[in-house]
């Protein structure tokens, strides 16, 4: 059952994770953010963003505090800086338990170390010292994203912030003036801008990303009989009206279906059963009232819907697995215990600012009959309904000519109309084409835009650490895992693209690197200009 203690802790941090940049004291104090800058660039698919915050210490003491910053879902952080004696010192990519030893050895020396780690999803927190007493503390936080869909929006998550003493936003690439000046400003919403949308992909020499669109058309599968699981664990807090809300608008929009309604957190709670128009006002106060607390257990939740013998599962959440089993083998192994008990699909319902999408992916694909669609819930019941009553197509191979490497391999639960991203390495002279899935694939060197380098080789290590963490995913014995696990520590450190198994480390003067013997790509890379940014690296 849940703990009464939890309910406390969420209303603690309430405050802190709802913004989506904040730094808050280890006693809960929370620190005002006086200034953020932030300047970006798009080169459709790819945008890139440096972040410049400055936060205030209000107290006679110094600090130890946490920084955290929901960012773009699948945003890769390259570059993260704390001003120490008025100097920017530049933090290196570190294997995660090596980096939290050395930041503790400094924290207990009383000197200056600052670690970021990714937490959940595309949420990063970092433990930052020291606060100074009435001074301020600045960071700065350099990250990339792609832009997969053609529709996709620049966003910059501020919605939720307290008043700041200064936003100053500077986008390139984007329709309109791409500029947002306030003072004393509270954002009622993100900032969002349309990127230039003028090729399919960008190429720099032998590197090249390309939006496709493998699916022309897709057939129907109709939801008529479903299990429906509602996240309700601590991290849907914020978001939890909204989410409740969405239920009953779904269910509405499949009045003649046959559905199962539980609630999952560290625990599972069954709350209806029957033709979905029967669940209105009454069940949806039922789950209301559970509120958003809690672990979030999806192991319980599979175990619950195999109960059923539904032909389909929707899973409505985030995809941040906190409790049972979280990953690899043994949670794919769950998914097939659904196969076993009739269930054919299963789909999920991505909400929330905090979300993994990967992780979402990786229960929907390539264990039951038919592969889902990760779906997100700001499309609205009407088109989620229809989404979810078309089928998906899966094991599309991706072949490009001449290639030397390609991501992804294959394409997974993909339906008409959807963008994929492929990343190809291939002789700077050569065109791009292959096929998908059979069907014959071109794109043309004027629908490439040329890009500066170091943005698209980020983007391009990072779809290697995903290749790599699939392998993972689905590895068997330590050994092969500890293999993995070292190359993509290895293909993090070097190209400076954080990790779920690396850290981003602080520390206060260059010999300190030296005495953990850590190697300073930073100061070198520091100075690689992305084209329209401040700095990359």
């Amino acid at each position: 059952m849940r703990l009464p203690i939890l309910l406390a802790l969420c209303s603690l941090s309430a405050f802190a994770e709802e913004a989506p940049v904040s730094l808050t004291a280890s006693d809960g104090t929370g620190l005002k953010l006086v200034k953020l800058q932030a300047r970006g660039v798009v080169t459709d698919p790819l945008a890139f963003t440096e972040l410049t915050l400055t936060f205030e210490n209000p107290l006679d003491r110094v600090l130890e505090g946490q920084f955290k910053v929901t960012l773009p879902p699948a945003a890769t952080v390259s570059r993260f800086a704390m001003k120490l004696d008025g100097r920017w010192q530049e933090g290196e990519v570190v294997e995660r338990q090596a980096a939290r030893r050395a930041y503790e050895d400094f924290l207990h020396r009383r000197q200056d170390p600052a670690l970021l780690e990714q937490s959940g999803g595309n949420e990063f927190t970092a433990k930052v010292f020291p606060i100074p007493a009435r001074g301020v503390k600045e960071v700065v936080l350099s990250y990339s994203h792609e832009l997969v869909q053609k529709t996709a929006d620049y966003v910059l998550p501020l919605k939720g912030l307290p008043e700041v003493g200064e936003l100053d936003v500077t986008v390139t690439g984007v329709t309109g003036d791409g500029v947002l000046a306030k003072k004393r400003f509270v954002p009622n919403a993100d900032f969002v801008a349309a990127p230039k949308r003028n090729q399919l992909g960008v190429r720099s020499g032998d590197l090249i990303v390309a939006r496709v669109f493998p699916v022309d058309a897709t057939e129907t599968d109709q939801l008529i009989n479903f299990t429906l699981l509602v996240d309700s664990s601590g991290s849907r807090a914020l978001g939890w009206r909204e989410q409740t809300t969405l239920v009953q608008k779904l269910l509405a929009a499949v009045p003649g279906a046959t559905v199962h309604v539980a609630a999952f957190d560290q625990e599972v709670v069954p709350l209806y059963s029957g033709p979905a128009s029967g669940f209105g006002d009454a069940q949806v106060k039922q789950l209301r009232d559970r509120r958003a607390l809690g672990a979030s257990n999806v192991e319980l939740a599979l175990k619950y819907a195999a109960t059923k013998a539904s032909p389909r599962v929707v899973l409505i959440g985030d995809g941040v697995i906190t409790a049972g089993i979280t990953e690899g083998p043994n949670l794919t192994a769950q998914v097939l215990k659904l196969k076993a008990a009739g269930v054919k699909r299963l789909d999920a319902i991505a909400v929330g600012g905090l979300r993994d999408e990967a992780a979402l992916s990786k229960l929907t694909t390539g264990s039951l009959e038919k592969d889902g669609a990760v779906l997100d819930g700001a499309l609205g019941a009407t088109e989620l309904v229809h989404r979810l009553s078309l089928a998906t197509k899966s094991r599309l191979a991706v072949k490009i000519d001449g290639a030397q490497a390609v991501w992804p391999t294959t394409i997974a639960g993909a339906q008409a109309g959807d963008a994929v991203l492929i990343y190809a390495q291939l002789p700077a002279s050569a065109p791009f084409k292959g096929s998908v899935g059979g069907k014959p694939l071109a794109v043309g060197d004027g629908q490439l835009a040329s890009i500066e380098r170091p943005l698209l080789e980020r983007a391009w290590a990072k779809a290697r650490i995903d290749a790599l963490q699939l392998q993972l995913d689905q590895a068997d014995g330590a050994p092969q895992r500890e293999k993995l696990k070292k190359e993509i520590v290895e293909v993090s450190t070097k190209n400076r693209v954080l990790s779920s198994l690396t850290a981003l480390l602080v520390l206060e003067t260059e010999q300190d690197y030296a005495r953990f013997n850590i190697d300073r790509r930073a100061l070198a890379d520091r100075w690689r200009h992305q084209r329209g940014v401040p700095v990359e690296g």
